[in-house]
């Protein structure tokens, strides 16, 4: 099932398309692969695969299948960050339980000096939203005085652990003086259930030395460019061969505690 939604307008349609080959997505739409809420109740595998996000975006982020390791898409490619911290481009056959992705094509412009924590760097980049009732997606390039990232470890076929108590051990790489590029998406509250809110927000160094989910970052003047893409809707494609899906499991919220 595709689910289709439209800011602030929510429909669904029904579709055969195999996942294989998936049907090519509106390029001014986030397509998502699956949910976070699915996320945060243990469902970590998927039938999505590397070579098929081409169809559906040139930036984008999210994690393989038993969580082994973290992923983030820039200019078109793929790269996974290994348990270990070693950044390679992603095998084509690999498998996703989780995905944001999109077609980048820039809208609007700033540049931000940024002195602070991660959380001064999120209400600046606040700021800088022509709207926070509309989704975007970011880009981010610049130099960061000093930046922690999450990675993920491997897990077995049947763990069901929440993602919240599993990122308790994520492991965590640092960089510092380091240039790079954040790639991620802005979602307002109402999208909580879907990604993250507001921000969801991966990290890779130039050098593709460093490179994660962002959890932390130190900043002294830093001056960074960013440029956003506003979007009209999200396209929401559900696991259909995951049993893990189908099981009763709550909902949750939308802020990036716990990931």
């Amino acid at each position: 099932m595709t689910l289709r939604v439209a800011t602030l307008i929510f429909m669904v349609l029904v579709t055969n398309a195999a996942h294989a080959e998936p049907i090519s997505k509106p390029s001014d739409d986030i397509f998502h692969y699956s949910v976070m809420d699915a996320m945060r109740n243990g469902v970590y595998r998927g039938e999505l695969t590397v070579k098929d996000l081409a169809n559906v975006g040139d930036v984008g982020l999210g994690t393989f299948n038993n969580l082994d390791g973290e992923l983030i898409g820039l200019d078109g490619t793929f790269y996974r960050i290994a348990p270990s911290g070693d950044i390679h481009v992603a095998e084509p056959e690999r498998k996703i339980p989780f995905g944001s992705f999109a077609f980048f094509k820039e809208d609007t412009r700033a540049t931000l000096a940024v002195s602070g924590d991660f959380e001064a760097f999120q209400q600046q980049l606040l700021g800088a939203l022509p709207s926070r009732n509309h989704l975007y997606a970011i880009r981010i390039t610049g130099t960061f005085g000093e930046i922690q990232v999450g990675g993920a470890n491997k897990i077995s076929d049947d763990t069901r652990t929440s993602l919240a108590d599993l990122m308790k051990s994520r492991p965590i790489y640092t960089g510092k003086d380091i240039k790079g590029t954040i790639v991620g998406f802005y979602s307002p509250p109402y999208i909580g259930g879907i990604d993250l809110s507001p921000f969801h927000l991966h990290f890779i160094s130039d050098d593709k030395k460093v490179g994660g989910h962002i959890v932390g970052m130190t900043l002294q003047g830093a001056e960074l460019e960013v440029a956003l893409d506003s979007k009209k809707g999200i396209d929401v494609e559900l696991p259909r061969e995951a049993a893990d899906f189908n099981r009763p499991w709550s909902t949750g919220g939308g802020s990036q505690k716990g990931y």
